[in-house]
């Protein structure tokens, strides 16, 4: 892992306590050999260039591991390239176009050194809804867009915005999409063609066409999916220590290529049968040209000999899809970022980064890219230590386009969706909601309701709604904060004790002062109400007078003497200032000034002993009445 620098809050208190302490100026022997602290442009400079962060420091033991893992990951993200790019319904040259801009990119800006730039299932399945059935330069407007509306949210700071997406409703949303993509790819195992969007519509064509299914496809892709499970099962040979070294690097090597072998084996049997037979009884990818992509800024007009569109009308056809595309292809990037040892993500310098690779790629040709669990999983794996593997990874796609791709056409589509199957496959995971649902049922029920309306209604929808539903509940709690209310003595002299669990903002003022309240109508406003302010880490003015109104309401009568007592304990100084004073509102600092206040009532209204059954009530928040 490279070196992590220090951030600019820690800069600032380090500079700050050597300009304060005694030694700063001479320091001491221990100190002498420490490198200077780093000025301020230095630092924006590696956040926004991380490469110029790590590539100082670079080794040749880095070296050597970066590269094994880039040839890997470049073997591995060919075949995935193609099959993202028929599920998004393009031709699989188009995914080799995003395989090779966004990982080049990403090594000079990216923030994540395991993140690995591509075309993903997610982002693709989610795509094919804003461009099916609609000309082919939509798909790399809609990258270009993306990547302009994600340079656009990271130059104004609204990576906080992610904040708001919860682990289960990620989880949810990864869960429904694999579920998408494997129904998506079931056509393509039975060797039917249509595209339509959205469940419900492929499950109904899909059952209407189900008699034209072609047994030669459906052969092709299970013997794919039983070599691709079976390589898989090598990578617990490789992680068993009982096993000699040099079989557990074979079979380590062997799994994590499963991908590139399935595709070489299938697309040399096609080729021999065509020389053979002059066909083969199964659907082949198409469209493979042996040219490298000319780099040109698409046009934001498309002309098609039916219909000529206008910028505005794309952007209307596109619908929310521009909106969309960003937040899914950044939440990727996100995930994987907290799974690193670290688990700190810059979410600004991300969405930059990946906006850069989308505006970057639709100069090329590319479908919308983001970070993959699969490739992660891979990295990890292989032991890459820098993003320098998007380097080799990089050359090996743009030698793949340069000679490969006339190749490309022998490759069965059931293999690529045998890929895509086995890939997807392990983000499906039902352990977490069972977890939920024996310990937060309200979490279950947004990971259930995210998960039902993203397979129902499509990814977009679920996700909408799941951020809606979790704005709602923060909203909630920031209404219905934890109160504590609870009779407590101090030298035998009973109080009221008022714990707010946090900041009390102005929807949770009314919810306070309805809860005080009702503790004192059961005592019958004969005793002291003390707030204790120790946990309160806001007030906003609306709040302040609420708590002046409730001093008020704790009036009776129009004679202060006769009110009760309400005692503001360890309220913050600044926080004091917004609070009006009132005849019965005191506020206090220190316990024995608690115990003085407590005295003078007891002596202005006598010795009072709450009985059981209220002193119950309200500490437990609910009446209890005996006969």
């Amino acid at each position: 892992m490279y070196p992590q620098l220090e951030t600019e809050a820690e800069a600032l208190e380090n500079a700050t306590a050597r300009a304060l302490l005694p030694g700063a100026v001479s320091k001491p022997a221990s100190e002498a050999g420490k490198p200077p602290a780093t000025s301020k442009w230095k630092r924006r400079l590696h956040r926004h260039i991380p490469v110029t962060q790590w590539l100082p420091c670079y080794s040749t033991e880095w070296g050597i591991d970066d590269f094994i893992a880039g040839i890997t990951l470049g073997l591995t993200i060919i075949p995935e390239s193609m099959a993202c790019a028929l599920l998004a319904g393009l031709p699989a040259r188009y995914g080799l176009c995003s395989a090779f801009i966004g990982p080049l990119i990403y090594l000079l800006f990216g923030s994540i050194d395991k993140v690995i730039i591509g075309p993903t299932s997610l982002v693709a399945l989610v795509s094919v809804q804003f461009t099916v059935g609609r000309p082919i330069e939509f798909a790399f407007l809609l990258t270009f867009l993306s990547g302009i509306v994600q340079i656009i949210m990271g130059m104004l700071q609204l990576g906080f915005i992610f904040e708001f997406i919860s682990m289960p409703v990620i989880k949810a949303f990864s869960s429904a999409t694999a579920i998408l993509v494997i129904e998506s790819q079931l056509k393509v195992l039975l060797g039917i063609k249509y595209l339509v969007a959205g469940l419900l519509n492929s499950v109904g064509m899909l059952s209407s066409r189900i008699e034209e299914s072609n047994m030669a496809d459906l052969t092709v892709g299970i013997c794919a999916i039983v070599f691709l499970l079976l390589l898989e099962l090598l990578d617990r040979v490789a992680h068993n220590e009982k096993r000699g070294k040099f079989l557990r690097i074979f079979c380590r090597y062997l799994s994590t290529s499963r991908n590139t072998l399935i595709v070489v084996i299938a697309a040399t049997v096609s080729y021999i049968w065509i020389k053979n037979d002059g066909q083969v009884p199964y659907a082949l990818s198409k469209n493979a040209l042996a040219t490298l992509p000319n780099f040109t800024i698409p046009s934001l007009d498309v002309v098609t000999p039916e219909r000529s569109y206008s910028f505005w009308e794309i952007l209307k056809e596109l619908n929310i899809g521009i909106i969309v595309i960003p937040i899914v292809g950044i939440l990727t990037n996100i995930s994987i970022g907290k799974l690193t040892p670290k688990g700190l993500v810059d979410t600004n310098q991300e969405l930059l980064t990946v906006g850069l690779c989308n505006m970057f790629g639709s100069c090329v040709q590319a479908m919308p890219s983001s970070g993959a669990f699969t490739r992660y999983a891979i990295s990890t794996a292989c032991g890459l230590r820098t993003p320098m593997a998007n380097l080799y990874l990089g050359i090996i796609v743009l030698l793949a386009l340069s000679y490969l791709s006339p190749y490309f056409n022998y490759i069965p589509e059931a293999t690529l969706a045998a890929i895509l199957i086995c890939s997807i496959f392990t983000l499906l995971d039902f352990k977490l909601p069972m977890r939920l649902w024996r310990d937060s049922k309200r979490d279950f029920a947004t990971w259930l309701l995210c998960f039902c309306v993203c397979v129902l209604f499509g990814v977009e929808v679920g996700l909408f709604v799941s951020i809606v539903v979790t704005a709602l509940h923060l909203l909630y709690l920031w209404a219905r904060p934890e109160i504590r209310v609870k009779i407590e003595m101090l030298e035998e002299m009973q109080y009221i004790r008022v714990t707010p669990g946090n900041g009390v903002y102005f929807p949770a003022i009314n919810y306070l002062r309805e809860k005080v309240l009702k503790a004192c109508t059961q005592a019958d406003f004969k005793i002291t109400v003390v707030i204790d302010g120790q946990r309160i880490t806001g007030l906003d003015y609306t709040a302040a007078q609420g708590i002046s109104k409730l001093s008020s309401d704790l009036c009776r009568q129009a004679d202060a003497s006769s009110s009760t007592l309400l005692i503001l304990y360890r309220i913050p100084e600044h926080l004091q200032r917004l609070i009006d004073h009132t005849d019965n509102l005191v506020f206090c600092e220190t316990e024995s000034k608690v115990k003085e206040f407590l005295t003078q009532e007891h002596l202005r209204n006598g010795y009072i002993n709450l009985k059981e059954h209220i002193r119950a009530s309200i500490d437990l928040g609910y009446k209890i009445d005996i006969d």
